[in-house]
């Protein structure tokens, strides 16, 4: 395996990140970011006691005027670990940091994956800073517009091994027990710039919107007004170049550096959406839906980014308090349910179906189901059909009937009722 070549992309990939955000006046927080920042690759700082120059992976300077010393140096040494990074490196690099001597000088281990969990403690008694990137993209919560307490638990998750699975931040560091999801937001700490300066930031009272279920429904026919949806699959095609959202298809899907499979990506930078071939098209037109609704519910006044893997679609309501990444999941969710079927072009099909099948109501609900073999048979003929007709999976069809409150279901009731009164000792 060749490490230098592993070792350079992730190198690289922090490298090109930082000069673009530099680019965009984003690395700091202020309008005169490209003026007192400076980003090196391979930067080369002296050494008294070896007489000679440390090399370090990536570098920024940061000079209140260019012509005088940095005032900051912040040193970024990049760790592209396809498991766990061990706590010798944050060692080896803080005596490597160490050699230089600099009073102004920031060290920061830059890791593709997390570290193992002894490192947090280490890292914090040798004042080494640690950043989660992830080369599928950058995703964050801009801490300028959003004040909940959350950064901790998802920054923290990001970076150490742990025992349970959640959604990873993309973008995760931690310095002297701070945690920060938001390079901006560090950067400004580093170079003595409070987040919460009212001159320079005044950051909205809201946090991420709750947006109701009627609201949502609301922008998604809206929608499907403006395209002259009439009935059957909604064309999402169509919807993308309505909305002038650059669509493309990132080929097959892969797992990222946490082993979650990645199904879809919003850029909201470049108003662009990427698919990616999971080899199930029904759920490819969700994830699309889904990416659509990040984009519709003005998602991006929160995130740079955001990737959908797997397990964001199976988010149930967080409701109005909890944390907003799973809220903006949910919403988004919500959204894509409401614009691949409307509801009331959803209603007029399950009354057609329900005429074609011979399917009667027999008074225990509109579509009824328990453990009986011909009224599951009717179920699921129902449910396959609706799927086919709107081009999605049964999944989302259950789940948008049952939100709807269209489906009364008594499978295995009676068992548990029988079980439930019979004494023990008969069980």
């Amino acid at each position: 395996m060749d490490t230098v070549r592993i070792g350079n992309e992730l190198e690289q990939a922090i490298y090109e990140f930082l000069i673009e955000q530099q680019e965009r006046g984003q690395l700091l927080l202020d309008t005169q970011a490209p003026q007192v920042c400076s980003v090196h690759w391979k930067p080369k700082y002296y050494c008294k006691e070896r007489q000679d120059y440390v090399e370090f992976d990536v570098s920024i300077e940061i000079r209140r005027k260019p012509e005088l010393e940095p005032q900051e140096i912040i040193v970024l040494e990049c760790k592209n670990y396809s498991g766990s990074v061990p706590e010798t490196e944050i060692t080896d690099f803080s005596d490597k940091l160490s050699r230089i001597g600099r009073h102004n000088t920031k060290g920061f281990i830059v890791v593709s994956s997390a570290l193992q969990r002894g490192a947090e403690k280490l890292a914090k008694s040798r004042k080494i800073g640690i950043v989660k990137f992830d080369e599928h993209g950058l995703e964050f919560i801009a801490e300028r517009r959003l004040r909940e307490n959350f950064n901790t638990k998802f920054t923290r998750t990001s970076l150490f091994e742990k025992n349970y699975q959640t959604k990873k931040l993309k973008f995760a560091a931690t310095f002297m027990g701070r945690y920060y999801d938001n390079p901006r937001a560090f950067l400004r700490e580093l170079v003595g710039i409070s987040t919460e300066d009212p001159e320079t930031e005044k950051p909205p009272s809201s946090r991420i919107t709750y947006i109701s279920n009627d609201q949502i429904e609301a922008f998604a026919n809206t929608l499907l007004q403006s395209i002259g949806y009439f009935d059957g699959p909604v064309d999402l095609y169509e919807v993308c170049q309505y909305l002038g959202l650059a669509l493309t298809d990132k080929g097959d899907s892969a797992p990222n550096v946490d082993g979650y499979e990645i199904l879809g990506k919003a850029d909201f930078a470049n108003n662009a959406i990427s698919i990616y071939d999971s080899g199930n098209l029904q759920r490819e037109r969700f994830t699309l839906a889904h990416e659509i609704g990040h984009f519709q519910l003005q998602h991006a006044k929160f995130l740079s980014s955001e990737t959908t893997i797997k397990q964001d679609l199976m988010i149930s309501n967080p409701g109005s308090k909890g944390n907003p990444i799973d809220r903006m999941e949910y919403q988004a969710n919500l959204f894509a349910s409401h614009l691949l079927l409307p509801k009331v072009v959803l209603l007029l099909k399950i009354k057609e179906l329900k005429t074609e099948f011979g399917i009667r109501d027999k008074g225990h609900g509109y579509i009824f189901v328990d453990d009986q073999p011909h009224n599951q048979v009717d179920y699921f003929k129902l449910i396959y059909a609706l799927s086919d007709f709107f081009d999605v999976s049964s999944t989302a069809v259950q789940i948008r009937l049952k939100g709807l409150d269209l489906i009364v279901d008594e499978r295995g009731k009676h068992s548990n009722f029988v079980s439930a009164f019979t004494p023990s000792w008969l069980r």
